[in-house]
């Protein structure tokens, strides 16, 4: 997955020898991963203080809004619920006449503002000083050995009485923290591999394929054309992505990233997987002011009931009003029925770097999202399933990311699993699949082919693999997954009732710090997908009323 700031590189694996049970080979080409960046704390102490920044810096910033009714909305949440976006801006959004009172109290200290309404922010932006003397803080100009200049705060906004009436935390005040790419290498698992692997194929002889059903996805590395993805389809026979991909942007979203390979990879995983769905890309700077306004811009558009994200950074040195705002706009997006799945990361349990406590990877950490996990795969001589390890690499400090939040609580579905090393806290991953660079997907990134991992690779095949199910579940006239975490733990506590476990339960391998285990586990959640099993319990699921 890609990181904001630290989260760790792609990765990719080779194809499996089809002689005996075995790893993908590893290939050896490409670069290495990178560790995670150092926090923000740790970059100033270590920078050139450049003295504050003037006129000449724009600081861009994106006010998280409150909602109306916080413990109505996350009881909503909780239960599995949805409401429609008119019925959640008259309930839960934030009171209009107080956003335009602090729209005005913006102007009037020289900030300008905008919001539009079902956002959950409000977009606002100045020259550092006069954003200074609003918040009452300072910002600082430096430079780091390597040449980088960043500005940042490490004060606490004060807000007025008129801002913080209908605003909770603001995100911006430092420019220093980006998400990062993963590499890539030669080699992987083709989509034929891919589909017999997670016994996708009897859904797609079922002629589940994709159609009726949009993912859409926020993205960090831009794509300027179709050419590696129409590539990839010719070489597989898969349907041309000309008709089926949009690319949003916007001036007030920021400047993308040159293509890095992570857009490529994601969409390709998708369209191996569920190749009649539509994809709606956001592309946005890699900073969290600006990736917030398209996320939310993706939640109100609302083109497609499934989100598939492969970035996050350290839970820990994510600033409180990045995190607030992403929560907000991540529990609208839930109650109005959409599944989002997010990589945990590719650093193992040390997300903060080997140097810090075990942490875990924000957003993964929120509740009310799907943190997908990942796994080293071995294939069986006939092709298909065999078994799993948690994916870890001890050698080069890689791994799947898992952990328990420092913020936020054991959510109600979660206690079922409840574990003496989550302190009460919010347990991630929950599902997993595969993601070691030794065992990775075949993929085309800049004309040439090659083989890409990291759980960047396993959410977008979770995401694809749900857009089946919901195909599907729309075609015997039931309700969409939507928030799939109720249905994945009830699944998982009930798998006795199932002709066919839903889930490969991983039980060997370990993330660095924490083991695969029967059951759920820190490593590997639930464990990866039978997909056909999953597609069978998730109608009984949704016919049964829920959990």
């Amino acid at each position: 997955m890609r990181l904001w700031g630290a989260l760790p590189a792609l990765v990719i694996m080779a194809a499996m020898a089809c002689t005996a049970p075995q790893p993908a080979r590893s290939s050896t080409a490409g670069k290495a991963l990178s560790p995670p960046a150092p926090l923000l704390a740790t970059a100033i102490r270590q920078a050139q203080h450049l003295g504050p920044a003037g006129d000449g810096t724009h600081v861009d910033l994106s006010l998280a809004l409150k909602s109306r009714d916080p413990s109505g909305l996350a009881r909503l949440v909780a239960s599995g619920q949805t409401v429609t976006p008119l019925q959640y801006a008259a309930q839960f959004g934030p009171d209009p006449a107080k956003v335009q009172a602090a729209l005005r109290e913006l102007t009037s200290g020289g900030i300008l503002g905008a919001w539009t309404p079902g956002s959950s922010l409000i977009a606002a932006g100045g020259p550092a000083p006069a954003v200074a003397a609003f918040f009452a803080i300072d910002i600082e100009n430096y430079r780091l050995a390597s040449g980088i200049t960043f500005y940042a705060s490490l004060d606490t906004p004060r807000l007025s009485a008129a801002i913080a009436a209908v605003v909770s935390s603001v995100t911006g005040l430092d420019d220093f923290r980006h998400a990062r790419t993963y590499t890539v290498r030669p080699g992987g698992l083709t989509p034929t591999d891919v589909v017999a692997f997670y016994n996708l194929k009897p859904l797609r002889d079922a002629g589940l394929d994709g159609s009726g059903v949009t993912i859409v996805l926020p993205e960090i590395d831009d794509l300027p054309n179709l050419s590696d993805l129409n590539k990839f389809a010719t070489k597989f026979g898969l349907p041309p992505y000309d008709p089926l991909v949009t690319i949003k942007r916007d001036t007030s979203w920021g400047t993308p990233e040159k293509p890095q390979g992570e857009s490529v990879l994601d969409l390709e995983i998708i369209h191996e997987v569920a190749p009649a769905a539509k994809i709606v890309v956001y592309v946005s700077a890699p900073d969290f002011t600006h990736a917030d306004r398209a996320f939310d811009q993706l939640v109100s558009d609302h083109l497609g009931s499934i989100i598939s994200e492969s970035l996050g950074a350290c839970e820990t040195d994510t600033p409180l009003g990045h995190r607030d705002l992403y929560s907000s706009i991540q529990d609208r997006s839930a109650a109005e029925g959409m599944s989002h799945f997010i990589a945990s990361g590719d650093n193992g349990a040390y997300t903060c770097g080997i140097d810090q406590p075990p942490a875990a990877s924000f957003p993964s950490t929120l509740p009310s999202v799907t943190a997908v996990g990942g796994t080293t795969v071995f294939e069986s001589v006939q092709g298909v399933y065999f078994k799993e390890a948690a994916w870890g690499g001890p050698i080069d400090e890689t791994g799947t990311g898992g952990g328990a939040s420092q913020f936020y609580n054991l959510p109600d579905y979660q206690k079922i699993v409840s574990q003496a090393s989550g302190h009460g806290h919010r347990q991630v991953p929950d599902v997993a699949a595969d993601a070691d660079p030794a065992t990775g997907f075949h993929i085309i990134f800049g004309g040439q082919e090659g083989e890409a991992g990291g759980t960047s690779a396993a959410a977008p095949l979770w995401a694809g693999t749900v857009a089946l199910i919901d195909q599907d579940l729309k075609r015997k006239g039931l309700r969409e997954a939507g928030f799939a975490n109720p249905a994945i733990y009830w699944m998982g506590e009930n798998q006795a009732k199932f002709a066919a476990s839903p889930f490969h339960d991983v039980k060997f391998g370990n993330n660095l710090a924490f083991d695969a285990a029967p059951g759920w586990d820190f490593a590997t959640g639930w464990g990866s997908m039978d997909a056909a099993a999953l597609d069978s319990a998730w109608i009984l699921y949704i016919k049964g009323g829920g959990a």
